[in-house]
């Protein structure tokens, strides 16, 4: 009975030895191993940092070509905007060319019709009261000296044109007194002269011995001594020596046109 004992107690030990041997591994197996896992997560971190890199510069490129693109569409903005700028002053361009070759024909039919109204004005100084007629035609002469002057500009021509014209309706509605000459049977008179606009040249000598005016249809003076009186007035009155007061003046009634 004890040898039995024993011989189970021996095989026991020897049973647990063996799983002891077993459950233990060496201590190079668990180096090794610890040193295979050491490496595995060196790769592991290195290989994140290379993903984190690639990752930096991706996001990186990205950002730049965020960036270029906005800078393009920027440009191309910028580029739309100067093309209709250009459109535009190319269509300005060619509406002011259009205006100066219109303004060129209307240049080139202006300068006949100057002369032509610097004629008109010449003829109606003419037929006019003969009050500083020599003064008023040499102007007109003057005028039309100019109009045919190329080197004039056509501005300059125009208003000294129309300056004259207007000068001329001027005294149409003004009254003036001066002194001048009137030649009469072969002498000359010195006379006081007294113009009312354009529809009566009157005259009186200085001792008022002679009063008369001009007659437009028989294109002479007339001796009109009934209006002596009338005529010193109005002189008077030209002159601001007296107030402005009606009288009754020489004037030629109205012509009828037929």
């Amino acid at each position: 009975m004890k040898k039995t004992l024993f011989y189970a107690s021996l095989a026991f030990a020897l049973a647990a030895v063996t799983l002891g041997s077993a459950a233990a591994p060496a201590p190079s197996k668990v180096q090794a191993a610890v040193a295979a896992q050491e490496q595995v997560d060196k790769t592991a971190a290195a290989s994140q940092k290379k993903i984190d890199a690639v990752s930096g510069n991706t996001q990186e490129m990205l950002n730049n070509y965020l960036s270029v693109t906005q800078q393009t569409d920027e440009l191309r903005n910028y580029d739309d905007q100067l093309q209709q700028i250009v459109q535009a002053q190319s269509d300005q361009i060619n509406s002011l060319n259009q205006q100066v070759s219109q303004v060129g024909g209307v240049r080139d039919s202006l300068l006949p019709l100057m002369l032509q109204m610097a004629d008109s004005l010449n003829q109606f100084v003419k037929l006019d009261l003969p009050y500083r007629q020599d003064e008023r035609l040499t102007r007109v002469a003057q005028i039309k000296a100019l109009i045919s002057n190329s080197a004039t500009p056509v501005t300059d021509k125009f208003q000294k044109l129309v300056q004259a014209y207007n000068d001329e309706i001027a005294a149409g509605r003004t009254v003036e007194a001066f002194r001048g000459t009137v030649a009469e049977n072969g002498k000359s008179l010195t006379v006081n002269f007294l113009r009312v606009g354009h529809v009566l040249l009157a005259y009186q000598t200085l001792d008022k011995s002679e009063t008369g005016y001009w007659d437009k249809q028989g294109r002479k003076w007339q001796v009109a001594n009934d209006f002596k009186s009338a005529v010193a007035d109005a002189i008077a009155v030209a002159n601001k020596e007296a107030a402005p007061d009606l009288m009754e003046l020489p004037v030629a009634a109205p012509e009828v046109t037929k």
